[in-house]
């Protein structure tokens, strides 16, 4: 069951949504140990997480389509 949840971000600019991950009780840690170091949330670590690792995923899709 798949469950979006859309709420507007701090600045009230846009529209976000929701995911819901599984991660073992160590990374969970890890994560929480990361955020506090930072000051910032989980979700915010998490969500930067994925913009840097869809930025490099798009870099390489556009790479491929030079060759």
């Amino acid at each position: 069951m798949n469950r979006v949840t859309k709420i507007e971000d701090m600045g009230g600019k846009r529209q976000l949504e929701s995911i819901a991950v599984y991660v073992t009780k160590e990374k969970k840690e890890a994560l929480e140990e990361w955020a506090t170091s930072e000051e910032r949330s989980v979700s915010w670590i998490v969500s930067k997480a994925i913009d840097k690792a869809l930025q490099e995923y798009q870099q390489q899709n556009e790479a491929k389509k030079d060759t």
